[in-house]
């Protein structure tokens, strides 16, 4: 229709240097008089967005025709305030984004605990925000019902092709096959892949083989040897990575045969732990991964000894000493770059006894993260009152600490942010701090917030865990 181009036109380049045209005779339509320029684009405007929608035809079906009707569910429905605050959730969340998801997730939680479901009503409002969070989408199951999983399904229909060889899928439907399988059955996986092992690509192999990392175990260690003298370098490296996380390997056991003899423990009265660097790699120390000459340059020796330490079992070190793990760890005080060795393999070993010795003389966020959820809460709780951490630092260390956290650590936190420079605490933490204090820590904000603070981010934090506290209890009555 040229009156919707001309419509356009005058739309972009203004009416100043083109007038809006006349609406066409057959459209029986008369715009008020004494309308502006502006005016009466604008009007038609909206004159073409109604004629453009009731002219629209409706869409044709899908060729497969309806789908089943949804089966009837067996749960009952949440009512009264259950639903009320999900809808409230849902439509009109009085938290910010990020505190919003955590209510429904929370919410989806306390609904599966007390075998309670989601309102039919208010399924395609969840179903939409779980598209866009995935925490949402993880919790949806078993708390939106039979009706859920049926709309689900509406959504993204599954395929009805007859499935594929494993080798006959595509590089992504493969690599998401072969995932399914190292977390259902570690062994049938390991089969597979070594039986398909040369008909892959050296991405493939490498990629399917990094999957290993979720449940690795003792019997990875065949195909990882195998994977050693593999002609891609990227395998290889993804093999001598998985191999460092088995410290009873055969691999391991050469690594150790390698590191204790360069490890001295020297002095009558003020002992020290000497460490020599590694000699040239022979052919097998090649094989194991430690660095071979560069073709310019001089060889990086401690880069060797960096290998050695993380492939090596931890126990050659307190033999090497005869002490236990902190008398050894104290040993090695200001010695950085073994330390660095040291805490990345105590990290991917999930080493508690080694952890434990490390944080004595180091603090490290990957060593906190071996201890058991109460330890680390107890060691944190001390170090957040008496260590004087700027609060970068003290806010990486407790991102990653289960939450909620002890009433002892939240107290330390908040005591703490209370004080002058506590605002910056606060603005490190404002991610974490509102859904990691316990319920019991509500009070304490509220008594912090009732103070006059000029801090607006302090303020704001604060503000945001009574909030989120306050909505969780209101959840927790609505589902008694």
């Amino acid at each position: 229709m040229i009156w919707l181009a001309e419509l356009r036109t005058a739309a972009l380049v203004g009416t100043a240097r083109h007038d809006a045209p006349e609406p066409p005779v057959e459209l029986r339509f008369r715009a008020p008089d004494g309308l502006t320029r502006e005016e009466s684009l604008l009007d038609q405007a909206a004159l073409a967005d109604v004629i453009t929608r009731a002219s629209r035809t409706a869409s044709s079906g899908p060729a497969t025709g309806l789908a089943s009707p949804a089966p009837a569910d067996t749960e009952p429905q949440a009512s009264g305030d259950a639903a009320r605050l999900l809808e409230l959730l849902l439509t009109q969340p009085p938290v910010g984004l990020e505190l919003r998801t955590q209510l429904v997730v929370d919410w989806l939680q306390f609904a599966e605990e007390s075998r309670r479901r989601v309102p039919h009503r208010l399924l395609p409002a969840l179903l939409n925000l779980a598209e866009t969070r995935s925490a949402v989408f993880r919790r949806l199951k078993p708390a939106i019902g039979t009706r859920g999983c049926w709309l689900q399904d509406l959504k993204s229909p599954p395929s009805h092709e007859p499935a594929a060889e494993w080798s006959e899928l595509g590089s992504a439907a493969a690599a998401e096959e072969f995932e399914r399988l190292r977390g259902r059955d570690p062994a049938a996986a390991r089969e597979q892949l070594h039986a398909h092992w040369t008909s892959l690509s050296a991405k493939e192999r490498a990629g399917n083989l990094s999957l290993f990392a979720a449940n690795l175990n003792e019997d990875d260690e065949a195909l990882l040897e195998q994977a050693l003298d593999d002609k891609a370098k990227s395998v290889r490296e993804v093999a001598l990575r998985l191999l460092d996380q088995l410290p009873r390997s055969a691999r391991a056991a050469r690594m150790a045969a390698r590191l204790l003899p360069l490890l001295h423990v020297k002095g009558l009265l003020n002992k020290r732990l000497e460490i020599d660097l590694p000699p040239d790699p022979d052919p097998e120390a090649l094989r194991d991964g430690i660095p071979a000459d560069p073709r310019r340059g001089e060889a990086d020796r401690l880069a060797r000894l960096d290998v050695i330490i993380r492939g090596a079992p931890l126990e050659v070190w307190t033999s090497a000493t005869g002490r236990n793990q902190a008398a050894t760890a104290a040993l090695l005080q200001g010695e950085e770059r073994t330390l660095e060795a040291l805490i990345a393999t105590t990290a991917v070993r999930d080493d508690a006894e080694w952890a434990r010795a490390l944080l004595t003389i180091k603090t490290d966020r990957r060593l906190l993260g071996c201890l058991p959820p109460n330890e680390r809460a107890q060691w944190l709780e001390r170090h957040v009152r008496d260590s004087g951490d700027e609060p970068l630092a003290l806010a990486s260390l407790l991102q990653d600490v289960p939450q909620p956290w002890s009433a002892p650590l939240a107290e330390a936190v908040l005591t703490l942010i209370s004080g002058k420079d506590g605002g910056r605490l606060a603005a490190t933490l404002a991610a974490v701090l509102p859904t990691a204090l316990p319920p019991a820590a509500t009070e304490q904000c509220r008594q912090l917030l009732a103070r006059t603070d000029d801090d607006a981010v302090r303020r704001r934090v604060l503000r945001d865990a009574v909030q989120y506290q306050s909505f969780r209890q209101s959840l927790t009555e609505a589902f008694r």
